[in-house]
């Protein structure tokens, strides 16, 4: 199967049913676009978004987060 790296689009052949590539890093090409997507994720780059749904805030089917920690 071809595809893509995300990060850096570099072309990947990996065939089917093989769990990673030679350097086990899929679907990245190497360690080094492995990391930079996970440090995109830790500098809050990239972001789920989904509307707010106010009948769920407070209602008490989750609880509120007030930036407090819990004890």
């Amino acid at each position: 199967m071809k595809h893509r790296c995300p990060i850096c689009k570099k072309p990947i052949e990996a065939s089917a049913g093989e769990k990673g590539n030679e350097s086990g890093c899929l679907p990245f090409c190497s360690e080094r676009c492995r990391l930079v997507d996970l440090g995109a994720w830790l500098d809050a780059e990239y972001r789920i978004a989904c509307e707010l749904q106010p009948e769920r805030l407070n209602s008490g089917s989750e609880p509120a987060f007030d930036g407090a920690p819990q004890e």
